[in-house]
């Protein structure tokens, strides 16, 4: 059985000497702390959480510096009772939050459509920043607060990293536009006057194809390789959105770069009227410009 102070005990040990002797002091903190629990649970029948779990979250968050009844009156309990959720990984809360919250979110980014910005693109940001844990650090979700209401906080956390990827996608460009600008490196064993040749006269063929064979492969893998190659997350990172070992997601990598090599090495041979010394001396400056290539492919719309 569930004592009648306990509630309060669990949250009071959660705060720090200070804080806890002034809640302590609080009239009715048990009433309070139970209606809070209630609510929540009532505006997330589908989602299970420890009301241990949630009274030591809701302590954690809190704001010191400002008067405690007036803090238990205003805060967010039902959003921070989901965001606590989140974090600690149920699929319930996670769910909820796809239904319920983050449509919200991804509404306020339909503005940012002329500025070249995908909003599908800036919610998977947003969800895979929210929702990964980083290490031995929480989810991000895990710094809101329940000050505001949960919907607000993300939807200005979506408009960050849409204007991040802003910023991100205008300083690819410009690395684009200075290697353009550069003398390709050359290849070992290979002349230079056949290097130039094949890289000017084909260059366009290459794209192509290796954008068709990198939309060839099965979903899983070439968002393995966009999340790995254009986001830079680990290995390990990608292995916990998967749930599985980072060597596996390895494998993912490894196999979807020489699928996508073999793809393109395909269709140039259909497309071009090349020897096949010709086409094997391509094939090694595609290999050699393939990293060069590959990030800028995978950040077109329709690559993920």
């Amino acid at each position: 059985m569930r004592t009648q102070q306990s509630r309060s005990l669990v949250f009071l040990q959660q705060l720090g000497p200070g804080a806890r002797e002034v809640y302590e002091a609080l009239p009715g903190l048990e009433d309070t702390l139970v209606a809070l629990c209630a609510a929540a649970r009532q505006a997330w029948p589908g989602v299970t959480l420890a009301e241990e779990d949630f009274l030591r979250h809701l302590a954690s968050c809190l704001p010191r510096d400002e008067e405690p009844s007036r803090v238990l009156a205003t805060v967010h309990a039902a959003d921070l009772y989901l965001a606590c959720a989140c974090v600690r990984g149920s699929a319930a809360a996670h769910v909820a939050l796809e239904r319920h919250v983050l449509p919200k979110a991804a509404a306020s980014l339909a503005r940012m459509r002329d500025t070249g910005v995908d909003p599908s693109e800036v919610v998977q940001h947003l969800r895979e920043r929210l929702l990964v844990p980083e290490g031995d650090r929480p989810a991000r979700m895990a710094e809101y607060q329940g000050s505001g209401p949960l919907a607000a906080w993300l939807r200005a956390a979506a408009v960050r990293t849409a204007l991040n990827l802003q910023r991100s996608e205008r300083r690819r460009a410009h690395a684009e536009e200075e290697a353009e600008a550069l003398p390709l490196p050359t290849q070992a064993g290979m002349a230079d006057v056949e290097l130039d040749y094949l890289r000017k006269n084909h260059r366009e063929h290459f794209q192509a194809a290796l954008s068709e064979a990198l939309n060839a492969l099965p979903t899983r893998e070439r968002t393995v390789l966009r999340l790995h190659v254009v986001e830079g997350l680990s290995l390990e990172r990608i292995g916990t959105m998967y749930q599985t070992h980072k060597s596996t997601v390895s494998r993912w990598v490894v196999r979807a770069r020489e699928a996508a090599l073999e793809g393109t090495r395909q269709r140039l041979a259909e497309r071009l009227r090349l020897t096949s010394g010709e086409l094997h001396s391509l094939m090694r400056v595609v290999q050699g410009e393939l990293d060069l290539s590959l990030p800028s492919l995978l950040s077109m719309p329709g690559a993920s």
